[in-house]
């Protein structure tokens, strides 16, 4: 009887042992995986031709000059090419932007053919050379490895892909290359969505203070890995 009551007693403290560590990991995710799978993100777009981006910003101040939206394609020629959204004084302006060789060409609404910016311009729009996008060391992958805190917050399902959430914080000196009005000393609560079978990056949404006196936040989303664009001069 002895016996079986001691054998008894070590099942139940393995079997409580055993459940313990399930539970403690069930929350959020080693910081460790969370890292390696935002590697993995960068690799995937360092590596691919090409890839759709759509830029969407939310809670923009009307007082500045904003970069509201982008979409277009980008590629590591270095080139981009598609629509750009800025804001000024509350009021939209679109316009129809090439980048390539170095050079940004864009149509004004009130131009109606291209014309060249220099970057100090694009800069003063809140605007990055948008031929940057995929750049491995000042692009939107640059940010990737210098997440401080990632942490798996769980998968969930968007039709047929499963996305794994990362979130973390970017440091405002990593994102000036795409946000050049990003203050460098500030931190920017961040969520990554990757797809658990390609390890793609599909979304990402930036929050934080890309101009003064507001908290904005930048959905941007990922598609089209890959595919093959030919982007010249207009």
């Amino acid at each position: 009887m002895k016996r079986l009551v001691a054998l008894g007693a070590v099942l139940v403290l393995a079997l409580t042992g055993c459940s313990d560590k399930k539970d403690s990991g069930g929350g959020g995710g080693k910081s460790d995986d969370a890292a390696a799978q935002l590697a993995a993100a960068k690799k995937a777009l360092d590596e691919t031709s090409s890839v759709h981006v759509v830029l969407t910003g939310r809670d923009l101040p009307d007082s500045a000059q904003t970069l509201a939206s982008g979409d277009g394609v980008a590629t590591h020629a270095p080139a981009f090419k598609g629509k750009l959204t800025i804001r000024t004084g509350g009021a939209p302006i679109d316009a129809e932007v090439v980048a390539v060789d170095k050079l940004v060409y864009a149509k004004l609404p009130f131009t109606g053919k291209f014309v060249e910016l220099t970057p100090d311009q694009l800069t003063g729009f809140g605007a990055p050379d948008p031929a940057i996008l995929l750049d491995p060391d000042k692009g939107l992958t640059s940010v990737l490895p210098a997440v401080k805190n990632p942490e798996i917050k769980g998968d969930t399902r968007d039709g047929a892909k499963v996305l794994t959430e990362i979130t973390g914080g970017v440091t405002g000196k990593s994102l000036q290359g795409i946000f050049p009005k990003a203050p460098a000393d500030q931190d920017f609560p961040s969520t990554f969505k990757l797809d658990k079978d390609s390890k793609q990056l599909v979304a990402a949404t930036i929050s934080g203070p890309f101009y003064d006196g507001v908290t904005s936040s930048y959905d941007v989303t990922f598609d089209k890995y890959g595919e093959q664009v030919q982007i010249t001069k207009p």
